[in-house]
């Protein structure tokens, strides 16, 4: 893939207090990994960052990481900083360190900040170096600066930048691209005459698609030079801008991945160190909901964050993403040279998620670039200890939440997510749950689904966590809030490792009577903490419903009664597809409020076998709860499947939502193609709400004489006699 689009980026921040100073970590805190010999001249920036930080210096192979495990595992550091030759860094040892740095404990995430720390020549790597080591927390006062290249038109404007309770200058500079320009793929112009006003920001930001050499329609590496960007944070959304020399590209033409090379002199990546920077972010891959650059903004200059921990905090977000998809943890194969492409590639996990593992940060990972900014958190996250919990609210504003709270590495529907994250401090505290008590944008409710997972950071505990929601149909200016327990015990015990929901492709049932109790349903039970009694009875229960008479008599009343662990054990069933039309029967007479979150995250997933997202989707029908409302309501507006329409209308006629109706008389009357087998059960929903609503929407089907008019006559005679009386003998009829 050649180019990333840019799509809202997205993330919570936590404001937290830092010193106004950045002290050297405390010895034994900090590792410097040279990937160069004592006598080589790359070797002096690895000696002025173990001077700063009264590191050792330990040498290892770019191309042999496994000698540096024991290395890493007994230095238990809070920073590393590698430094090498630029022609040594690439994504293949990016994802190899990553990985690395995932495994010196048992919980999946990154244990250590880490940092690159090179140059075109060792002078400039030196200088880089010297930069972060020296660098003391200082405030915003120069504004920040966006680059934005392949636009309509080039523009030069100048706004703010809108914080919680302040805001900052933003120079913002949008060149246009190949189509004005086709003769230079850029405006040179604008750029000779404009570019140079960033300089002296203290952040500048780059956007747009990218390539090794440039911001596609924007500056090139020739751009660059002569640009004075001293003790800058630049972050950079494009793709390959992280390239210092070699790169790993599809070909689909050839279909495989290809090895290539860009000169140094060429690499924009080294470029943007020669200007003076301080710190650059950028990627070594292609990215194509590009780098949370809003969350590392936020995290550099609002909380206060070392480059290090900024980038760590994504990577964290990234291992979060490879849980939700039912991953253990990470585990990354580097790119090879010649390896045919991956048919069939998931857009968020093979594509979006696995390129969020490219992110790099070049500096020293120690190096604290800003003060913090008190109540300027654009996403507020607070963490309250309750008895037996710790609640967590978030509170956004409507910009902070759309352009904060989106996750690109995670669906919710036929969509991409939305999220808030949060790193809770545990303390002693053991977690055995996560409940969202409320989250809403505005006053509308919404269905959310969770993950979470333990961490430890050199003795200390937190959550991992993150709420996934839906992006609304419609843009609102409303605010978001969340409340949210994590349920605790003081018994370690009872403590988990992670729960949530994940999507894992499930097996499928391949007879819906049977009542066998196979492995792969006792492996999912486990997963969902389902007795293998409990499951039995589910099954059961289910055979029973279709008239299977060797089962007990009062198997049903029994699932019902252990609640919420039979409301799961059906939701084992739906998994795997083994559904028939009275399931939904299961799933009210189990339900406990609280339990349609395990019906949230299936309808949020890719479709299930069997016909089984339709019981999902007609399944919600049985919790009244207004975030069921809101899903369902949503779900009727932009469902374009004709089963999962008609499962969404039955659901919302089982909770009585009567401001449904005109929507579902409206669909009927549009007489989609390939409807005409769901258009008579619609219409069979519509008597199933009753009342003088249901019986004008069928007065309006059967005036129109489309297919569904016998239908609806039909029905209607049954609830208003009169009414179809009146349309049959044409008083107020064709």
């Amino acid at each position: 893939m050649r180019a990333s689009s840019l799509l809202w980026l997205c993330s919570s921040t936590v404001s937290i207090a830092l010193a106004a100073q950045s002290p050297p970590p405390p010895n034994g805190n900090y590792l410097v990994l040279a990937a160069v010999p004592a006598e080589h001249a790359f070797d002096a920036a690895a000696q002025v960052l173990a001077k700063r930080h009264h590191a050792d210096v330990v040498r290892f192979d770019p191309q042999d990481l496994e000698p540096l495990r024991a290395t890493l595992t007994a230095a238990a550091p809070r920073y590393v900083a590698i430094v090498l030759r630029p022609e040594q860094l690439d994504f293949g040892l990016q994802r190899r360190f990553l990985q690395l740095a995932t495994e010196l404990d048992d919980d999946p995430f990154v244990d250590f900040a880490f940092g690159y720390v090179t140059g075109a020549t060792a002078d400039e790597a030196v200088a880089l170096a010297r930069r972060g080591a020296e660098r003391q927390p200082q405030p915003i006062e120069h504004g920040i600066a966006t680059v934005a290249g392949g636009v309509d038109k080039s523009v030069r404007v100048e706004r703010p930048k809108p914080l919680r309770n302040s805001q900052l200058s933003d120079l913002q500079l949008y060149c246009a691209g190949a189509e004005a320009f086709p003769a230079t793929g850029r405006d040179l112009t604008f750029l000779q005459q404009n570019l140079a006003a960033v300089n002296g920001r203290d952040v500048v930001t780059f956007v747009g698609h990218g390539m090794p050499r440039e911001v596609l329609g924007g500056p090139t590496f020739q751009e660059l030079a002569g640009l004075d960007l001293n003790g800058a944070v630049v972050l950079d959304v494009a793709c390959y801008t992280g390239v210092t020399h070699r790169y790993h590209e599809d070909d689909h033409q050839q279909n495989r991945t290809v090895t290539r090379t860009v000169p140094l002199a060429e690499s924009f990546c080294l470029a943007v160190l020669r200007t003076g920077v301080v710190g650059y972010t950028a990627y070594l891959c292609p990215r194509p909901a590009g780098p949370e650059l809003d969350t590392d903004f936020a995290a550099l200059v609002v909380d206060g964050l070392s480059l290090g921990e900024t980038r760590r905090r994504d990577y964290d977000k990234t291992v979060l993403g490879f849980l939700g998809f039912a991953e253990p943890r990470l585990r990354l194969d580097p790119p090879t040279d010649g390896a045919p492409l991956k048919s069939g590639r998931d857009a968020v996990r093979d594509i979006m998620l696995e390129g969020a593992t490219g992110g790099v940060v070049f500096g020293d990972p120690a190096c604290v670039p800003f003060v913090p900014r008190d109540r300027d958190a654009p996403v507020g996250i607070e963490c309250k200890p309750l008895d037996g919990a710790i609640q967590v609210t978030a509170r956004a504003g409507w910009q902070a939440a759309y352009t904060h709270c989106s996750d690109p590495t995670a669906r919710f529907g036929d969509g991409l997510a939305m999220k808030v994250y949060a790193r809770v401090p545990l303390g002693d505290r053991h977690v055995t749950e996560v409940v969202v008590d409320e989250l809403k944008i505005g006053k509308a409710a919404l269905p959310s689904r969770v993950l979470w997972a333990l961490e430890t950071d050199h003795g200390e505990r937190f959550l991992q966590l993150k709420v996934n929601f839906p992006r609304p149909q419609k843009l609102s200016m409303e605010s978001l809030r969340l409340t949210a327990r994590v349920l605790t015990t003081a018994d370690a015990a009872q403590g988990k490792l992670r729960g949530g929901e994940v999507m894992r492709a499930a097996p499928v049932s391949s007879n819906l009577r049977s009542r066998t109790l196979e492995p792969f349903l006792l492996d999912l039970a486990k997963q969902r903490e389902v007795s293998a009694p409990a499951m039995q009875e589910a099954l059961d229960a289910s055979a029973r419903l279709l008239g299977d008479e060797t089962t007990s008599p009062d198997v049903l009343q029994r699932l019902a009664a252990r609640g919420s662990e039979g409301f799961r054990a059906v939701v084992v069933l739906l998994e795997v597809g083994h559904v028939h039309v009275r399931t939904v029967e299961l799933l009210a007479a189990t339900w406990r409020p609280g339990d349609e979150r395990h019906l949230f995250a299936l309808a949020s997933g890719p479709s299930l076998p069997n016909y089984a997202s339709w019981v999902v989707l007609e399944g919600l029908g049985v919790a009244d709860t207004p975030p069921v409302r809101t899903f369902l309501t949503e779900r009727l507006a932009s469902e374009r499947d004709a089963g999962l329409y008609l499962s969404a209308a039955k659901a919302l006629a089982r909770l009585g939502e009567r401001a449904a109706i005109a929507p579902i008389a409206d669909r009927l009357l549009e007489a989609h193609a390939g409807w005409q087998g769901v258009d008579p059960q619609l219409v069979a929903t519509l008597g199933a709400f009753g009342g003088a609503e249901a019986v004008t929407a069928l007065e309006r089907i059967v005036r129109a004489g489309g297919r569904s008019g016998p239908v609806a006559l039909a029905v209607l005679r049954r609830l208003d006699a009169a009414a179809a009386a009146r349309l049959e003998g044409g008083s107020g009829g064709r």
